[in-house]
C-alpha cells in the first residue's frame, strides 16, 4: 500500500495533540505512522484525552473520515502487519489499534467514509423524533441504526485536518437531541423495576441489589444526559456527575459512594435497596426540574401526553396496569407515592395508591397501532 502523507495538515500534528490532551511525551512519528493518513482525509482527535477524563495510560482515540473507501477500508489491502489487532465487518475494515514502543499509550483509529457519517446523522434526526414520540426506554435494537459512540464523540472531538471539511460534516449535528436519544436508552424501564419486586417479594436480596443498582445506573445516566451529557458509556459516570450543577453535589456525591462501594455485609442489602429507590426517586426529581428547560427534551407535561395516548377503554385494568404507570409517570411528575411504597405494594400483589386518573385519560381511546400498524 502506497502512503500517501498529507504533510501540510500535519505540520502542527504535535502541537495540536499537546494543546487538546495537555500530553507532551509521546513518539509522533509512531503515532502518525499507526493512522495512515491521507491527502483529503479529516482527522479527528476525541475519547477521554479530550473529554477531560483520561488517564496516564489513556488511548490516543482517533477517527479518520475518508471522501471516499480506498485500500485502508479492505481487508487483503489494509496494512495489518504494522497494528496488535484491527477490526472488520466482512472485508470491510472498520478499525485498528497498537500500543506505542516502550509506553503503555495505545493509538486507536477508526475509518469512516463521509458518507457514512452522513447518513448516520440522517439516520439519528430519524431516531430522535421517533423517540419524541413514545414514553417507554426505547431497546438497543431501536437504536442500532446509529453508532452512539461516534456520534457523541462528533459533539466534542477536535479536528487535526481539514477542519473546514469537518464543519461542513457535521453542520447538522445537535447535541440536544443525541442526549435526548440517549436519555430515552437509559430511563422509563418499569420491566426493569418489576424484576426488582419479584426478587424481593423472594426475598432475593442480592439480586435485589444488583438489580437496584442497575436501575438507580440507568437513571443518574440520564440525569447527566437532560444536563447536556452525550456519552451512554457509564464507564466514567461518576466524572460526568461530577460536571453537574453544585446544587446536585449532595445528591451525587451519594450515589457515587453507594455504587462504588456498595454494602459491607449481605445483612445490609435489603437496606441498600431501599436506599438506591430513594436515590432514584431523588435524580427522577432533579430530572423532572432539568427537562423542561433542556430545548431538545419532551417536557413534563408532553411526556404525560404520551403516557395518556398510551391508553385505551379496552384494556384489561388491574393492578399490574396502575403499577406500570404509577412507576413511569415519576419521570414527569411528582404526585405519585414513592417507589418505596410501590416495593411494598408489588410485593403484597395489590395496586399502590396514586392520583394519576388513569381510566379517566383512557376514556374514548382505541387500542393504539401496533409495530405493522394495526390495532392490537
Amino acid at each position: 500500500m502506497t502512503q500517501r502523507g498529507s504533510t501540510t495538515a500535519m505540520l502542527s500534528f504535535r502541537e495540536h495533540i499537546s494543546a487538546v490532551s495537555g500530553m507532551d511525551e509521546f513518539d509522533e512519528e509512531a503515532v502518525r505512522a499507526k493512522i495512515h493518513l491521507v491527502d483529503g482525509d479529516v482527522l479527528m482527535l476525541s475519547g477521554s484525552l479530550v473529554d477531560g477524563s483520561g488517564t496516564p495510560s489513556s488511548d490516543f482515540d482517533f477517527s479518520v473520515f475518508a471522501p471516499t473507501r480506498d485500500e485502508r477500508f479492505h481487508r487483503d489491502t489494509f496494512p495489518r502487519e504494522g497494528h496488535m489487532r484491527y477490526y472488520t465487518s466482512g472485508d470491510r475494515v472498520k478499525a485498528s489499534f497498537d500500543y506505542l514502543p516502550h509506553s503503555l499509550l495505545g493509538v486507536d483509529v477508526e475509518y469512516w467514509t463521509v458518507q457514512e457519517i452522513t447518513h448516520m446523522l440522517t439516520a439519528h434526526a430519524q431516531l430522535y423524533e421517533h423517540m419524541r414520540s413514545r414514553a417507554r426506554k426505547s431497546s438497543s435494537f431501536a437504536a442500532s441504526a446509529v453508532d452512539f459512540r461516534l456520534l457523541s464523540r462528533l459533539t466534542y472531538g477536535v479536528p487535526l485536518t481539514n477542519v473546514p471539511e469537518f464543519e461542513r460534516i457535521t453542520a447538522g449535528l445537535r447535541p440536544g437531541e443525541l442526549a435526548y436519544t440517549a436519555f430515552r436508552t437509559a430511563v422509563g424501564s418499569y420491566p426493569d423495576f418489576r424484576d426488582l419486586a419479584g426478587m424481593w417479594a423472594q426475598k432475593d436480596y442480592e439480586s435485589a441489589l444488583i438489580a437496584a443498582r442497575k436501575l438507580g445506573v440507568d437513571t443518574f445516566r440520564g440525569l447527566t444526559h437532560v444536563h447536556g451529557n452525550t456519552n451512554r458509556n457509564p464507564k466514567y459516570l461518576a466524572r460526568f456527575l461530577a460536571r453537574l450543577p453544585v446544587s446536585l453535589s449532595e445528591l451525587t456525591t451519594r450515589f457515587r459512594h453507594l455504587n462504588a462501594y456498595g454494602v459491607p455485609s449481605a445483612a445490609e442489602a435489603p437496606d441498600a435497596v431501599l436506599e438506591w429507590l430513594d436515590l432514584i426517586d431523588a435524580a427522577f426529581g432533579e430530572i423532572r426540574q432539568a427537562r423542561d428547560a433542556a430545548e431538545a427534551f419532551v417536557g413534563r407535561q408532553g411526556f404525560l401526553d404520551l403516557l395518556k395516548h398510551e391508553l385505551h377503554e379496552t384494556m384489561g385494568w388491574n393492578a399490574e396496569i396502575s403499577n406500570e404507570y404509577c412507576f413511569r409517570a415519576r419521570e414527569a411528575t411528582g404526585d405519585v407515592p414513592p417507589l418505596r411504597e410501590l416495593l411494598s405494594a408489588m410485593e403484597a400483589r395489590d395496586a399502590v395508591e396514586h392520583r394519576l386518573p388513569l381510566q379517566q385519560w383512557a376514556l374514548r381511546r382505541r387500542a393504539p397501532a401496533g409495530e405493522n400498524n394495526t390495532s392490537v
